[in-house]
């Protein structure tokens, strides 16, 4: 028994309506049969297991009747509903010339009363493997004639084949002085590779002394991360107000996030990330400097040593509950206020919220220590940018050391 073949999909099999004839069902044979029932009784095609299973009933000499019925008198094929006027006793019929000794009796009893009919479809039949067979003997008569021209093609070939090995033997005889001149070439490429490994031996020179630059650089700028971090520990430390406002702050901010929220700062201090982390909220700070970043991490706190700006252009969207940024002057200075909105836009789940502080973090102190000028910060700016940007609910909170901070949530 041979496997039936994959079903075709409901489209490329046939239309369906509400009313067929039994004619009209069982005219067609085989595969193109069950798939006809199926989008006529079922409105589907059949599923893999479905068509073997009526592929052996077929190959096993049920009729077609019996395989309609099965398929319309389903649980399936009653919720369909397609109406195929005499299915029914015929169906009933089919099934009982499964009844043994009855049903042998039954079938005699039809056969000897289709006899008349079977002859019309034997004659039908001889007809259809005639014709096929007519078909079968042109088709094959073309593939003989496809073949002698694939015997000629292959002669022509053997052909050329001769006359390109005699062409190859000519042109070996001329490029033989060629031959010659490549041995003198290969003279002077033996001369030439000493010259290339000299060059080599200064190009390893000048590769370590590149690598002892880079590592001079490497430790340079690994002092300055330490020297900066120092100072701008020792100037947040000196700031009495700042653990008031922190935590003002924090509670604010933390009010309308959901428990557990997903947090990112850039650029704060360690004791910023510890009162949001007191608030249950779960924080990952990103900031430049590889010492603080390493501190953050030595506090027990994700941290991740990178610009803010690479960061958040990768941060996937609605990803983040909130985002605080208490040195916005130093982000500034990097990323244009413009694209920043349009970030935090993307990347904050509704009901997410922003913060911006105003006042002097680790960044802002790098940056007058490096002699760069930080952006100058207007409160009323930073609202109205925000309120125009889409953003909703915007507050600000002062301190009693003129610092104050802009909180902002996404629209839900």
């Amino acid at each position: 028994m041979r496997p039936a073949p994959a079903p075709r999909s409901l489209g490329a099999v046939a239309p369906v309506r509400d009313l067929y004839t039994i004619d009209e069902l069982a005219s067609f044979h085989f595969i193109e049969f069950i798939e006809r029932a199926y989008a006529a009784l079922l409105r589907r095609t059949p599923d893999s297991a479905g068509l073997e299973a009526q592929v052996r009933l077929l190959e096993a000499g049920r009729s077609k009747i019996e395989i309609l019925g099965n398929l319309r008198y389903t649980e399936e094929g009653r919720a369909v509903g397609a109406r195929v006027p005499w299915l029914w006793p015929r169906y009933v019929l089919a099934k009982s010339m499964r009844i043994p000794i009855v049903g042998y009796v039954i079938e005699w009893l039809m056969c000897l009363g289709g006899l008349p009919r079977m002859l019309h479809h034997q004659r039908a039949a001889d007809a259809y493997h005639a014709a096929r067979q007519h078909v079968f003997v042109r088709d094959l008569a073309g593939l003989a004639g496809q073949l002698d021209a694939l015997r000629e093609e292959t002669l022509r070939l053997e052909h050329e084949q001769v006359a390109a090995a005699a062409q190859m033997q000519q042109f070996g005889e001329r490029f033989a002085p060629v031959h010659v001149e490549i041995g003198k070439a290969f003279h002077e490429i033996r001369d030439l590779r000493h010259l290339v490994l000299s060059m080599n031996h200064w190009l390893a020179s000048l590769r370590q002394n590149l690598s002892a630059l880079e590592a001079a650089e490497a430790e340079q700028a690994r002092k300055a991360d330490v020297l900066y971090a120092d100072v701008a520990g020792r100037m947040m430390d000196a700031d009495r107000q700042r653990p008031i406002r922190l935590e003002r702050w924090a509670e604010s901010f933390v009010q309308g996030l959901a428990p557990a929220a997903e947090v990112l700062d850039i650029g704060s201090g360690i004791d910023w990330l510890q009162e949001l982390a007191r608030r249950g909220v779960t924080v990952t700070a990103v900031n430049p400097n590889n010492e603080i970043g390493q501190r953050i991490r030595d506090a027990g706190i994700t941290s991740a040593v990178a610009e803010p700006s690479v960061v958040l252009a990768r941060v996937a969207d609605q990803s983040l509950d909130g985002i605080t940024i208490l040195d916005l002057a130093s982000l500034l200075r990097g990323i244009p206020a413009v694209i920043l909105f349009e970030i935090l836009r993307r990347v904050l789940r509704p009901g997410g919220a922003v913060l911006f502080g105003i006042g002097a973090e680790s960044a802002t102190i790098t940056d007058r220590l490096e002699g760069r000028a930080s952006a100058l910060i207007d409160g009323d700016l930073i609202e109205r940018a925000l309120q125009a940007s889409g953003f909703v609910e915007i507050r600000r909170i002062d301190s009693v050391d003129n610092s104050y901070c802009v909180i902002a949530s996404q629209p839900r």
